[in-house]
């Protein structure tokens, strides 16, 4: 378990990419996978990089202080097939992100917290996430079809934080996508 950071004493950092998850329980363990792929691309340097199985309140240690966020974590709405992918982008004027994971508690809550207690955060929180197929199997790989799309996700991470924007993306709307050159989106809820 990485060790307690205290954001307070923290110098300001333009980028951290953090992988959700718990590899030893099938899909669950996509987040760090593609976190591994998009560190290897990308190179140490490009960011601090997390591998967390945490969440909750001690997430904010990993968000607060820096530039820009990415969250990366598997997906259970069953409202898509195994294997769609997901992307959220929150800025300031953008509504709050909805995204209930198996780590406790909701991410919006733990931002409008951090927002009452003044924590500096980041001014673009990206989420990426995959569609998962199974999360509670002891299994160390990810489903067929979740590790399938897994590649396409480190694609569209690194193609996003290369260019240094997100030209077509509607801050505060889940956007759902099908492949990397066809996408729709889908209004937050």
């Amino acid at each position: 378990m990485p060790e307690a950071r205290h954001s307070a004493t923290r110098p300001h950092k333009p980028l951290t990419v953090i992988g959700l998850g718990n590899e030893y329980l099938s899909d669950d363990g996509a987040g760090i996978g593609v976190l591994r792929e998009v560190r290897r691309r990308l190179g140490e340097g490009a960011a601090v990089f997390e591998e967390l199985s945490i969440g909750g309140l001690p997430l904010l240690d990993y968000i607060v202080g820096f530039d820009r966020c990415v969250i990366i974590d598997a997906v259970v709405s069953g409202e898509h097939p195994p294997g769609t992918l997901y992307r959220f982008v929150r800025t300031p004027e953008s509504a709050p992100v909805r995204l209930s994971s198996s780590h406790q508690v909701d991410l919006s809550q733990l931002l409008q917290l951090a927002q009452m207690m003044g924590a500096s955060l980041p001014q673009t929180l990206m989420v990426y996430g995959v569609e998962a197929e199974d999360v509670t199997m002891f299994r160390e790989r990810c489903t067929r079809s979740v590790a399938a799309a897994l590649p396409i996700l480190a694609d569209l991470i690194c193609e996003d934080l290369r260019s240094g924007g997100l030209a077509g993306v509607a801050p505060g709307s889940w956007q759902v996508i099908q492949s990397m050159q066809e996408s729709s989106t889908v209004e937050h809820s």
